[in-house]
């Protein structure tokens, strides 16, 4: 490794460095001549538990090389942006990178990571057998989940980054439907996040979570509670009874405040549960392997919810029962709040990528058929969300900004990738407070004079209607949100009587989007 260290200074940035063609000449010794439908049975034994920790090293040092040369912006590159130096480099390397690629292509058959699993599992057996001495076990060299886990992470990132039109969904496909690892991903995340817990969601020992969460679903869709008439009924009786003897009503007050309190300690209470400990300053203090099974567990699980439809995900329940979907979204939740609020570092810019992406799939899969709690949403930042005016102001910078940073801590990032933490109603005095200061800055900038300033005029030729509405509109800018007034021009050139009070706009809007969109 030291001497594939010294030979980096010395390659091209336009070429693989040795470091890479160690790792592709690893994977196609170790297959040997595999195809998509046959094991070609190249490794044997304790030899597999070398090769993954062999690739595991050599994937770091070329993803080191490959940052180091600037090739990750070049695979996070958006292919609408203009043509640079950069696409023209990309370009002329293109074929190098499909090349070498191909040799990668062993890891991303089935019977690869089938055989690595068998492995793990054949481990596990080989442990539990007491004839076996610890020194023997450590002879052996055993094979873990949480190496295969480290395995193909970085094979998923250098996909990523040398294959930017597909990037890594040849590898996606193959973890996402193999039978079972997936969900073997997920035990091995909960036993690092709720250590000795079995139902961390329902709260150990405590009656109310049980009755809360869990009392009132229907096929696991969460309802709202009906109130008790019973106790309502008495509130009732009690206050008539008061009115016709005179009396105070201290000891009802009294009552009702402690309810009151009661009920709000108990709402907090259920907004912890979904607020996870362990994540609640984002991936800067997760463990190395718990990042590394994060990342590796959102990016398979995201491109699994692609496919997914609402028959396997609530009815059949696969992969995971929706409890197990509900403790999903509660750690995805957390993690990507609070990341985006106290910043996640480079260095975890692909995991909260591939985060960010699940928990969007989960919170639009719950806005079209209900399976968390409201509380689950709004949890993570239940004590810590900002002011509205702050939160508006900081939401206006990020949006005027050409590019945001996600992994700077930014207020503004975490309205725009998490809204749903936020309750809708504070949602809409933001959005009010976006308009008033959008007004304002309009004002300074002489936009707006006052409630009887100059509308725009603009004159439209009924015979080039598009024409004429595009270089007049495209060259307002933001005056667009001003007030507009049309007059046209008929196809004799004679301008056409009337003052447009709203109905000329419509019509101008009308007949553009016809010619538009209509075909001829």
């Amino acid at each position: 490794m030291l001497e594939m260290d010294k030979l980096k200074i010395e390659q091209s940035s336009k070429g693989i460095p040795p470091v890479g063609w160690a790792l592709a000449n690893t994977i196609c010794l170790a297959a040997g001549n595999q195809n998509d439908f046959m094991d070609p049975g190249g490794i044997q034994g304790p030899d597999f538990t070398l090769y993954v920790q062999v690739v595991i090293t050599l994937a770091e040092s070329l993803l080191s090389y490959l940052d180091s040369i600037g090739w990750t912006e070049m695979g996070n590159q958006d292919p609408q942006e203009p043509m640079g130096n950069v696409q023209l480099e990309t370009e002329s390397t293109c074929a190098l990178k499909k090349s070498y690629l191909d040799l990668l292509s062993p890891v991303c058959q089935q019977w690869h990571l089938t055989k690595l699993l068998a492995i793990t599992k054949a481990d596990a057996n080989v442990q539990g057998d007491g004839a076996l001495s610890v020194r023997n076990m450590k002879n052996l060299g055993k094979l873990e989940l949480l190496d295969i886990a480290y395995f193909y992470s970085g094979i998923i990132r250098i996909y990523s980054i040398l294959n930017p039109m597909v990037g890594s969904l040849p590898v996606l496909n193959m973890l996402a439907f193999t039978p079972g690892y997936i969900v073997a991903q997920w035990e091995a995340l909960e036993n690092l996040i709720f250590p000795g817990k079995g139902c961390p969601s329902l709260g150990i020992g405590s009656s109310f979570h049980a009755s809360r969460i869990s009392g009132s679903r229907n096929n696991g869709v969460f309802e709202k509670k009906q109130k008790q008439p019973s106790k309502d009924g008495g509130n009732k009786w009690t206050n008539v009874l008061h009115k016709i003897t005179g009396k105070p009503q201290a000891g009802a007050d009294y009552m009702n405040l402690i309810d009151g309190q009661q009920s709000e300690h108990a709402e907090e209470e259920v907004s912890d549960v979904w607020d996870v400990e362990c994540l609640r300053h984002g991936p800067q203090r997760a463990s190395k392997d718990m990042a590394c099974l994060l990342h590796l567990f959102c990016a398979t699980y995201s491109h699994l919810l692609l496919v997914l439809d609402d028959v396997e995900f609530y009815e059949k329940q696969v992969p995971f029962t929706l409890e197990r979907q509900r403790r999903i979204a509660s750690v995805l939740n957390t993690l990507v709040y609070n990341g985006l609020a106290h910043g996640a570092g480079q260095h975890n810019r692909p995991l909260m990528d591939s985060a960010i992406g699940c928990l969007h799939l989960m919170y639009e899969r719950d806005c079209r058929h209900q399976f968390c709690p409201p509380v689950l949403w709004l949890s993570p930042g239940r004590n810590s969300r900002p002011p509205i005016a702050v939160a508006a102001r900081s939401c206006e910078f990020m949006l005027a900004s050409a590019k945001s940073d996600e992994t700077v801590p930014s207020i503004g990032s975490v309205i725009t990738a998490t809204p749903h933490v936020y309750p809708f109603e504070e949602r809409v005095q933001m959005f009010r407070e976006l308009i008033n200061m959008d007004k304002v800055s309009r004002k300074m900038a002489g936009e707006v004079t006052g409630p009887g300033s100059r509308a725009f005029e603009i004159v439209v030729r009924r015979s080039h209607i598009v024409e004429d509405g595009f270089r007049q509109l495209n060259s307002l800018g933001s005056k667009l949100k001003g007030s507009i007034h049309v007059s046209f021009v008929s196809e004799c050139g004679l301008p056409e009587a009337g003052l447009d009070y709203g109905g000329l706009s419509k019509e101008f809007l009308t007949d553009i989007s016809k010619t538009v969109f209509s075909p001829v």
